[in-house]
């Protein structure tokens, strides 16, 4: 019986140590944080959406201007107007959530006219937003006819 007395209090612990556990005060939780509903995306609408420039020569330049709105909670970022024909300032830029930003820039008509005038319409992008533009080509102007001296 000697041979197992060390088993005696090595027992009685292994016993006791879940009866003075649930004794023991309980540690609480740490609070779980609540999420927080993800942000809607970034979401450009132009204003305005379609954009009339009237009668324009060969090769005139209209200067232009666009409200580019962030309708989305996340910020847009690196928006650029771009098109055939068009030069904007200050692009790329970063339009906040529910902001906006006003682009400026040019268009420049085709350097040829035709006989006729023209009824022209296309379309530019500005990030994800496209904006419709329409323009009356006006025919190129003849040159006087020079009637040559003869010698």
């Amino acid at each position: 019986m000697r041979k197992f007395a060390w088993l005696i209090p090595a027992v009685a612990l292994a016993f006791a140590a879940p009866v003075f556990a649930e004794d023991a005060p309980k540690k609480e939780k740490a609070a779980k944080k609540e999420k927080e509903p993800p942000k809607k995306p970034a979401k450009l609408v132009a204003d305005p959406a379609e954009i009339d420039m009237g009668d324009l020569k060969a090769a005139e330049e209209k200067e232009v201007t666009v409200k580019i709105k962030n309708e989305g909670e996340k910020d847009a970022k690196k928006v650029a107007c771009k098109g055939a024909g068009f030069k904007f300032e200050g692009d790329p830029a970063e339009i906040a959530g529910a902001a906006d930003k006003e682009f400026k820039g040019k268009f420049t008509a085709p350097k040829k006219a035709g006989k006729k005038d023209a009824a022209k319409k296309g379309t530019f992008k500005c990030g994800a937003a496209t904006i419709k533009f329409k323009y009356n080509l006006k025919a190129a102007e003849e040159a006087p006819k020079v009637e040559k001296e003869k010698k």
